[in-house]
């Protein structure tokens, strides 16, 4: 089995304190998503999640597309490519990866919701991955939720951090297609205002 590449031998030494940190975080999350699954017969035509595209600064890209580049062929060296993510020792096809970004409130923030094929019931599992927001006090909590034209429109679930890297379980019962981004908020006793302030989006 091939071992996962440094992060250091993959962008050198030559790089910004902030864009090293920032490509850190996305070393970190590449490595816990695992490599790219096959596209789920469920999804051939797949829901419009959210997000957006903009090309990144020369330089950075190419650390980018070295950095991925690098994983997935540590990847395909052990044999991961099956189109399944192991997780507590069972098989669990993925059927799509989503990733969101920090907002000004939380700008060091990354996360990837990996979601499993939709079952009988309509329900859509997932594995959700977050990285860069601080513990919260007592009582405190964040949420995630599906939007539809920039508005909150569904919950999939609650979730604690403890400073590092997090990944719960979550579900969105939910026909997605009638949702177009996500959005991750926090929750604190007594601060009921800032429940509709998004920390992450895609």
């Amino acid at each position: 089995m091939s071992r996962t590449p440094d992060f250091r031998d993959l962008v050198g030494e030559d790089l910004p304190a902030g864009e090293r940190e920032r490509l850190q975080h996305v070393h970190d999350l590449l490595v816990a998503a695992g490599p790219p699954p096959e596209l789920s017969p469920e999804l051939e035509h797949a829901p419009d999640v959210g997000g957006s595209a903009r090309l990144l600064p020369r330089r950075r890209r190419g650390a980018v597309l070295l950095l991925a580049a690098a994983l997935a062929a540590a990847a395909f060296g052990g044999g991961f490519l099956t189109g399944a993510v192991t997780h507590r020792g069972a098989a669990k096809p993925v059927a799509l990866v989503v990733s969101m970004h920090g907002t000004a409130a939380a700008p060091n923030a990354l996360a990837s919701i990996r979601l499993e094929n939709v079952d009988s019931a309509g329900n859509w599992p997932m594995d959700f991955t977050v990285t860069g927001l601080p513990k919260l006090p007592r009582g405190g909590y964040y949420e995630l939720y599906l939007t539809r034209h920039g508005h909150i429109g569904a919950a999939c679930g609650v979730f604690n951090v403890h400073g590092g890297k997090t990944t719960v379980s979550l579900n969105a019962p939910y026909n997605l297609r009638r949702y177009d981004g996500w959005v991750v908020t926090r929750h604190l006793p007594g601060r009921p205002e800032i429940s509709g302030r998004p920390l992450l989006t895609t």
